[in-house]
């Protein structure tokens, strides 16, 4: 394992690397998918990452600069925890995710104690979004007033 891990879906999204969990919860958000307990659970999950991490100054302006967050080694099981939580979202959507682990996952343009910012140094095309999938622009602070 490399010292830095990324929960994702599979599908590729704008920035031209698989979608993380959060972005892949939030476009089934968009699109009206999420049972009314799902949706309470993601925006619970949501608000505590924003309180238990810091947020990132690259997500201010919407990431202007492509930029993917990476966990620095394997994740706190607390992290994990929570995390999970979103994962069976994202099963009980029929959304495939993994976990993806790496030394050199980019250049690193943010580093705080739990995760670092990179830009990739390899993006792909986007993938067709899956069913019922809608995207959406990356917006800073809680979920729950969109």
């Amino acid at each position: 394992m490399g010292p830095f891990s990324r929960y994702h879906a599979t599908y590729v999204g704008r920035l031209g690397v698989e979608v993380g969990v959060f972005v892949a919860v939030d476009h089934l958000r968009r699109a009206g998918r999420l049972r009314s307990a799902d949706l309470a659970l993601y925006l619970d999950v949501d608000d505590w990452f924003r309180e238990a991490l810091p947020n990132p100054p690259f997500y201010g302006d919407g990431n202007s600069i492509g930029a993917v967050t990476w966990f620095k080694s394997e994740p706190a099981a607390h992290l994990v925890e929570r995390l999970t939580l979103l994962l069976h979202l994202l099963d009980r959507n029929g959304v495939p995710h993994r976990m993806s682990c790496s030394a050199s996952p980019g250049r690193i343009v943010y580093e705080d104690d739990f995760q670092v910012g990179v830009i990739p140094a390899r993006r792909r095309a986007p993938d067709p979004l899956p069913a019922g999938t809608v995207l959406g622009p990356t917006s800073p602070g809680s979920k729950r007033d969109l």
